[in-house]
């Protein structure tokens, strides 16, 4: 047997027991327990700065033009309500997208679960027992 050979007879358990990963969050017996804060880390194998910066800049766009065609009372206005909808949409949006990017990319790419995996921010929990946390830990302290 060749080093060729060993490496991808290692490979090919690893994929079946992926594959059986992916089923067994499909049907509803394991699910993801997701830690958002640190998921959203600019390191993060899943984190996307980009989703926080639409709102962060939205809400800048809209406060200069209130500013520009208005009063610097209506641009104070504008600005605390953007704050506001960032704290609170802009937090549910980011969060739904880190959870589609872990549910859709990061369950069909291995690579891509095992760097995840050794990132932390995710646990598998099963519907009866104990959750199963990365082996570095979640993060959660």
């Amino acid at each position: 047997m060749s080093v060729a050979d060993a490496a991808g007879a290692s490979e090919e358990p690893a994929d079946r027991l992926f594959a059986a990963l992916r089923r067994l969050c499909a049907d509803g017996t394991l699910s993801l327990r997701i830690d958002y804060s640190k998921l959203s880390h600019l390191d993060s194998p899943v984190g996307s700065e980009a989703d926080g910066n639409i709102w962060a800049y939205g809400g800048l766009a809209l406060t200069i033009t209130a500013w520009w065609f208005h009063r610097w009372q209506a641009a104070a206005g504008i600005a605390v309500a953007s704050v506001i909808a960032y704290f609170t949409l802009g937090r549910l949006y980011m969060r739904r997208r880190i959870r589609r990017r872990v549910e859709d990319k990061a369950l069909g790419d291995i690579a891509l679960w095992r760097r995840l995996r050794k990132f932390g921010g995710v646990a598998l929990v099963p519907s009866v027992g104990e959750e199963c946390a990365a082996p570095q830990g979640t993060g959660w302290r």
